[in-house]
């Protein structure tokens, strides 16, 4: 039945004016109910006096008979003649036909009672025969005998009217019993048609009711912002469905409007977080230039490399002079030449082999330098400009400070399960786990341009490049044991590099 509403819903007005007329059917018909049940107590109650009433009305046109005979026997009056057959004709009417009589009675007193009336009648005819004759000794002796049997009828319709009445008080009590019942059953009636009516009502307002409460739920959970409920169901009332289906378009286009709206403040948050990232490359990558200058121009490198060869100069003669600035002039024009951001891996090695060149003069003695690589990687990886040689000048400046016993500085290029492994470690004094930790925070390019020339600005240039990769550089390190710097470029991906 609900399928079938649900299917062929019906208007508002339908649906009240069905169920004010079903209501007004169901009193209609429990009232019919209640008096068809009196009439039918009252057609019982009547039935059992209905003979009683008989009998008493033949007594009455007896009576009524007794009056113009006697006139038209005193008088010869025609009026009264006539007046006598009208009334007998009526008795003769009433008098029903002789019934068969089996086991009853008082239906056979009846039944003789009949046949008396009838010779009552036939005296009386003899009477005005008489009368019309004259003979006056006649009818005065016929209407003796009458009077007599006129009294002993009314004798007998007392008796059976008596009988009648003590065989009623009889089945009183049956009668009164039986009232009862139907009264109850009336009763039971009453209140069952009057609940239907009631829950009938009930359904039709639950019906227009249920899609109002949950609009109004619906409308609550939408303005505390739960735009993810559940659609309200198509109910029976054509008016009340229209609503509902225009509210759950209303919260579809609302939640899609503010999906979309999410959207587009998430890319545009990400536009705005790679056009901060790219600006922090830029400024980065000012800073690596500043730093390139600085490492081709700084007063203090030049003035002790040739310090330095001025001594071997004056020590071992021109050609180990001659070597090492041969090595110092490959090293600046390797640095001024590269204007890219994305090199070779032989190229950022073969820098690097100048430096340990130029390190081997300064430090012949005091510092073991290893450069351990695989030849074929050199020329099919690319890999960010200028990332080792300031890992290895960060271990020269602060690795061995007041550590005794000889410096190691070993330089690696390896492959590794689809990862390019560039590490660089040192035999010196460490540094603590959360210097590492720190150093490791992706931040901007707020330092100084000094604070930004060594270990920190490797770091930060390739969380640049790689930003989807927070493992692309790790730092392991324990005290009075030494530092592993690791770089771990993902082959499979290209290095992000702003336009």
């Amino acid at each position: 039945m609900k399928r079938f509403l649900r299917r062929f819903p019906r208007s508002f007005r339908f649906q009240m004016l069905s169920s004010i007329f079903g209501v007004f059917f169901i009193l209609v018909f429990s009232t019919g109910y209640i008096l068809f049940s009196a009439k039918k107590l009252q057609t019982v109650s009547d039935t059992s006096f209905d003979q009683q009433r008989f009998l008493k009305s033949l007594q009455e046109d007896l009576a009524a008979y007794q009056n113009p005979l006697l006139e038209y026997l005193s008088t010869s009056s025609s009026n009264a003649l006539g007046r006598v057959f009208i009334a007998a004709r009526k008795l003769r009417d009433k008098l029903p036909a002789d019934p068969l009589i089996i086991g009853d009675k008082t239906a056979l007193k009846e039944r003789e009672l009949y046949a008396l009336i009838r010779s009552y009648l036939d005296l009386a005819e003899e009477a005005m025969e008489e009368k019309r004759g004259r003979n006056i000794a006649g009818y005065t002796k016929i209407y003796d005998e009458m009077s007599g049997l006129l009294e002993y009828i009314s004798r007998e319709i007392e008796a059976i009217s008596a009988g009648r009445f003590r065989g009623q008080l009889d089945v009183y009590g049956l009668f009164i019993a039986d009232s009862g019942t139907i009264q109850f059953w009336n009763f039971l009636f009453i209140i069952g048609t009057s609940m239907f009516a009631v829950l009938l009502l009930l359904q039709s307002v639950r019906r227009i009711t249920n899609p109002l409460v949950r609009l109004s739920v619906m409308a609550a959970e939408l303005s505390a912002g739960h735009f993810d409920v559940e659609d309200i169901e198509i109910g029976s009332v054509q008016e009340m469905n229209q609503v509902v289906e225009a509210f759950n378009r209303m919260k579809t286009e609302i939640r899609n409007y503010i999906a979309e709206i999410r959207l587009q403040e998430t890319i545009k948050q990400e536009y705005m977080q790679e056009k901060m990232r790219n600006l922090k490359m830029e400024g980065l990558l000012r800073h690596m230039e500043i730093y390139t200058l600085q490492a081709q121009m700084n007063p203090h490198f030049l003035f002790n490399t040739l310090n330095t060869g001025m001594q071997l100069a004056i020590i071992e003669g021109a050609d180990r002079t001659g070597e090492y600035m041969e090595y110092l002039a490959r090293l600046f024009r390797h640095n001024i030449h590269n204007k890219d951001i994305i090199v070779p891996l032989e190229h950022e090695i073969e820098g690097l082999r100048y430096y340990f060149a130029i390190l081997q003069v300064r430090f012949p003695k005091n510092l073991d330098l290893i450069l351990d690589y695989d030849a074929p990687l050199l020329d099919h990886y690319p890999v960010p400009s200028s990332i080792l040689q300031p890992l290895v000048e960060n271990c020269i400046i602060h690795a061995f400070k007041g550590k005794l016993g000889k410096p190691l500085i070993l330089v690696r290029a390896e492959l590794r399960d689809f990862r390019l492994w560039l590490s660089v470690r040192d035999n010196g004094s460490g540094i603590p786990p959360e210097t590492a930790a720190e150093l490791l925070k992706p931040h901007g390019t707020t330092g100084s341009a000094a604070k930004l020339l060594g270990l920190e600005n490797v770091i930060q240039r390739l969380y640049f490049f790689y930003p989807d990769d927070p493992d692309v550089i790790a730092i392991e390190s324990e005290p009075e044991t030494g530092t592993l710097v690791s770089i771990r470029i993902d082959i499979r991906k290209e290095p992000c590099i702003p336009q």
